[in-house]
């Protein structure tokens, strides 16, 4: 034991004195995981609140217009002056006389704003055209029933029985994107956690067997267990480091929440997904002939297998196919897992079976590596 663990202490001084180690592990992580959840915020990002300017003699329209928008889902903030309408991505500004144009009949032009090149405009017209709508239809009603159209008319309308009424019910948990920073942050996480243990941790062991460093250390009173087990702690730890060092600039710096009461699930989870990487790493550094080959394989692998796992995107965007195929994958079983403990708040039970696969995968794995491991 005490030789694994200066072989293991060791290691881990060498490697991280490597420049380049801290580039892929902790500067490219973040960054990409900055640039592409940025992205998807700006793409995706819908704004939910509506800022609502009113003059004084806009009447009793005015009021139930605000209340149509927040039975929309909008959050609508009254403001008394129209230039604060400036300070928010969405407004609407309805005309002095509102509601005294609307019922003497010409017609009055509400005023809906939001930024160049909004995405969602369509969607943020529809909301706000069947809101216009919902009382147009009202005051059609009561002019039908010979009723006075004012605040009570609306009001005794509305606590009115419908003949026609829309039953809805829950067809089932809705699986909604996870999108932003919440996406990409544990994406590139898992991605690249991969990528180093195939890349790095790889050649790092392919050099020092031709280099006859491995050669030398199996001549001197270090065991072979020792030197595998030493080899194979050091990538662990390496993998615990980054991964470790991605969640706290995740919470400090994009604002992630790591599941809250769950965090020891998410731990657990992405432990036994570092340990699966590692004994990966190890594998692929006793097939590989040279450091070439094993840089290749293992960037072609940790990419093939993020793409497909729903590291770059969320998985659900994709055909039903690729989802399935997800559910294969070691990167698929750490997303999947990720995302029902961060995005979903579902329990710490619903990724045992992810926490299985990847033990159960790493354990194969590690036998692996280690009857093949070899020092020459």
């Amino acid at each position: 034991m005490r030789d694994a663990i200066f072989v293991a202490k060791e290691d881990l001084r060498h490697v991280l004195r490597l420049p380049q180690m801290w580039v892929w592990m902790f500067v490219m992580p973040l960054l990409l995981a900055y640039i592409v959840g940025s992205l998807m915020q700006s793409a995706a990002g819908r704004i939910d609140r509506i800022a609502l300017y009113a003059p004084p003699d806009s009447g009793f329209l005015a009021d139930q217009l605000a209340r149509r928008l927040a039975a929309s889902d909008y959050k609508v903030v009254r403001v008394g002056d129209a230039a604060a309408l400036k300070a928010y991505p969405l407004s609407l500004r309805i005309p002095a006389a509102f509601t005294a144009s609307v019922l003497a009949g010409p017609p009055a032009e509400i005023e809906l704003a939001y930024p160049a090149g909004y995405p969602l405009a369509a969607w943020e017209q529809y909301r706000v055209g069947r809101a216009v709508d919902e009382i147009l239809g009202d005051l059609a009603v009561l002019s039908k029933q010979g009723r006075k159209p004012d605040a009570a008319g609306f009001a005794a309308l509305a606590d009115q029985p419908r003949k026609l009424e829309l039953r809805v019910e829950s067809a089932g948990e809705t699986k909604k994107l996870i999108l932003g920073y919440r996406q990409s942050v544990p994406g590139f996480i898992v991605m690249f956690t991969l990528q180093v243990s195939l890349t790095s941790g790889c050649v790092l062991l392919i050099a020092e067997r031709r280099q006859g460093v491995l050669r030398r250390l199996a001549a001197s009173p270090v065991t072979r267990g020792s030197i595998v087990a030493g080899k194979g702690a050091s990538r662990l730890m390496l993998g615990l480091v980054q991964v470790g060092v991605a969640m706290l600039a995740g919470k400090w710096w994009f604002g992630m929440e790591w599941g809250g009461r769950n965090l020891w699930a998410v731990l657990v989870l992405l432990a036994a997904y570092v340990t699966l990487c590692a004994a990966l790493g190890m594998l692929f550094a006793s097939v590989a002939r040279n450091e070439s080959q094993a840089l290749a394989a293992g960037v072609i692998a940790a990419n093939v297998l993020a793409s497909m796992g729903g590291c770059w995107w969320p998985i659900e965007v994709t055909p039903p196919w690729m989802q399935h195929a997800a559910l294969l994958l070691p990167t698929g079983w750490a997303m999947d897992g990720l995302h029902k403990l961060i995005g979903y708040g579902a329990a710490p039970a619903s990724v045992l079976p992810h926490v299985a696969a990847l033990v159960g995968a790493a354990l194969v794995t590690g036998w692996v590596a280690v009857r093949c491991f070899r020092t020459e």
